[in-house]
């Protein structure tokens, strides 16, 4: 399990990247848990590309630990329980998602 400042930044593109080796298509929306959302837009993204994420995913935030990609027809990954996919997509999720710039704050 990631441990760094990134660490939710990592869950959310490993629950992308596991709907996709699933699915062979991208999520529309992401169940996420409150707090997990609020250090993706407050401390790990700048505020542009959280936005740039958000023309490509719904969030859902909810209060149960949770990190669920999913889409209309009722396809599922869930990365709270299943964890990263056995395998990465070409393109991988933070390719889809634009590759956006963390936070500088980060460190990296």
């Amino acid at each position: 399990m990631p441990n760094g400042d990134d660490k939710n930044w990592i869950r959310l593109c490993g629950a992308i990247d596991g709907f996709r080796v699933r699915h062979d298509r991208w999520p529309t929306r992401i169940r996420i848990n409150r707090m997990m959302f609020e250090d993706l837009r407050d401390h790990v993204l700048p505020s542009k590309a959280f936005a740039q994420i958000q023309r490509q995913l719904e969030f859902i935030v909810e209060d149960e630990m949770l990190m669920v990609a999913e889409d209309d027809t009722g396809a599922i990954y869930d990365y709270s329980r299943e964890g990263f996919p056995e395998s990465r997509p070409d393109p991988d999720a933070r390719t889809w998602l634009g590759d956006p710039d963390l936070n500088p704050d980060l460190g990296y």
